[in-house]
């Protein structure tokens, strides 16, 4: 029997997403939120929706859920596909595939059983007094302690663990120079090396824009994102969602893009996210032509310094089990995924469109 004492509210509009008031009060919730992730920040969706506002047909379906004084924050979005994906209706966090971490803001919850009744109860709702007309729910991103615990409810194996997410514990630094002598003794020799080899080539200077420093970031742009392009040409970038990362991210202080010039010449760019206690490594890239110095290795080492000196106490790589990620960390969390969909004649028979779709494509492209 479900919990009927949660309550359920959505919002349905852009409008009512963006109204002050409500803006006013998601930044509170976020902010009072101990252990809440920068990518439901209204800064990050408002960039993210407004990229892909004129590209796709998606509509908000915010859930506020409450249970007495617990509030449950889910800013979900309804993606009505185009022919060749069927007309498929699919169901998925603000942010999908071009952020990290979907898992819901939760205000004044203590221990595992709020987030324990909420997704028997969610499910429930979706099933039976949603407004959303979905055909499937693809909610991916879910850190380790937002899964319903092992002896609860997982709706009928819906649960699956997608990846592991290292992260770097920064709470016994105390100032910047202390970190790399943690490190194991072959990367921290090598470090040492490339920068006694960038030295000769000439001084290295490390930049972190701001939002006083936002044109200048505006002007880094381009030849960070040629870079990136060149280094993985098969990497989608949404026309204008870097620059308006940039643009909302930078004066809501949750953007963290830093750059290694080397005697005056852009070498390294890392484009991360900051928030709370933590920064997010996002999109490192580096000029190819000075590989043999290593400068993302070592704009790397100069980010995590500045964590530090800023007082964060995780550095976060994110998604991804890189193997050059093991060598600065052993710790990691990991990332599950909650799928299900609707029982409804017309869903099933999309869904079983779009599967059958992807098959023949795949089938297709490895003649």
């Amino acid at each position: 029997n479900q919990n009927n004492n949660w309550k359920f509210n959505w919002l349905t509009s852009w409008d009512e997403v963006w109204q002050p008031d409500f803006v006013k009060q998601w930044q509170a919730w976020i902010d009072k939120s101990p252990s809440a992730h920068v990518f439901f920040h209204p800064a990050l969706v408002k960039a993210w929706v407004d990229t892909y506002l004129p590209l796709r047909d998606i509509k908000p379906y915010f859930l506020i859920a409450e249970l007495e004084e617990s509030i449950v924050f889910l800013p979900l979005v309804l993606w009505r596909r185009n022919w060749k994906n069927a007309f498929q209706r699919l169901l998925i966090p603000v942010g999908y595939s071009d952020y990290d971490y979907h898992d819901p803001i939760m205000v004044n919850s203590h221990g595992t059983s709020v987030i324990d009744s909420f997704w028997p109860q969610f499910a429930y709702e979706l099933s039976n007094h949603s407004p959303v007309k979905y055909d499937t729910l693809h909610l991916d991103g879910i850190r380790e302690k937002y899964v319903p615990n092992e002896n609860s409810l997982k709706f009928d194996n819906k649960w699956t663990q997608i990846d592991i997410c290292p992260w770097i514990d920064l709470k016994s630094f105390k100032k910047p120079e202390d970190f790399l002598p943690s490190l194991k003794t072959s990367l921290r020799q090598d470090l040492r090396r490339q920068q006694r080899r960038m030295s000769e080539i000439g001084d290295a200077q490390f930049t972190v824009f701001n939002k006083d420093t936002i044109s200048k970031a505006l002007m880094e742009l381009p030849a960070f994102l040629a870079a990136h392009a060149k280094r993985w040409p098969m990497s989608y970038k949404a026309p204008s969602f870097h620059e308006k990362l940039i643009r909302f991210g930078l004066p809501a202080n949750v953007v963290h893009f830093s750059v290694l010039r080397i005697s005056g010449v852009p070498a390294a760019w890392h484009l991360s996210f900051i928030f709370k206690n933590c920064l997010y490594s996002y999109m490192p890239t580096h000029d190819t032509a000075l590989e043999n110095v290593s400068p993302s290795k070592v704009l790397l080492l100069k980010c995590i310094e500045d964590a530090i000196a800023r007082g964060l106490t995780v550095y976060d790589f994110m998604r991804g089990e890189e193997s050059y990620k093991s060598g600065w960390t052993d710790k990691s969390n990991k990332l599950w995924a909650l799928q299900f969909e609707r029982k409804h004649f017309l869903s099933s028979l999309r869904n079983s469109a779009v599967i059958h779709i992807k098959s023949r494509l795949k089938l297709l492209l490895s003649k």
